[in-house]
């Protein structure tokens, strides 16, 4: 089975089970696992990424509850048939979370110009740590 392109950081102050529960659903939002895909056990994912296979149960248990993943008895863990609503969720919670932030720098003052300049900015560095992270990261590919 080939290996999950997770990373995992410990100086992110993030728990291990919820960067896995991040990149793993990010992974399935995007259809870069596409449903019906195999994914590793508890037991095969915990040495890769070096942590607990406690940690890994927790996040498939977190993910499992959010739709995105089935965990059928003697058969494996696969990317569940319908993500779409779990898709229409994370956008939705998205749209209210930038919703707020972006009323709230409007009655703080800031102008559309300078939003998007800061937009821009969230972004480009959310993507200059990505790739910076590749040398730093706990788990390896």
């Amino acid at each position: 089975m080939e290996r999950l392109p997770i990373r995992l950081s410990q100086a992110s102050g993030v728990p291990f089970y919820r960067q896995i529960e991040d990149q793993l659903g990010g992974l399935i939002r995007s259809g870069r696992l596409p449903p019906q895909s195999r994914l590793p056990s508890y037991r095969e994912l915990a040495p890769q990424l070096l942590v607990s296979l406690i940690t890994v149960r927790r996040a498939y248990a977190d993910l499992e509850a959010a739709g995105l993943i089935a965990c059928r008895q003697g058969q494996g863990t696969f990317v569940a048939d319908d993500i779409d609503s779990s898709r229409r969720q994370a956008l939705a919670e998205a749209r209210e979370l930038l919703d707020v932030a972006v009323t709230r720098a409007r009655q703080l003052g800031l102008g559309k110009d300078a939003l998007r300049t800061w937009v821009d900015r969230l972004l480009e560095h959310d993507l200059d740590s990505a790739g910076s992270q590749k040398g730093q990261a706990h788990g390896r590919e």
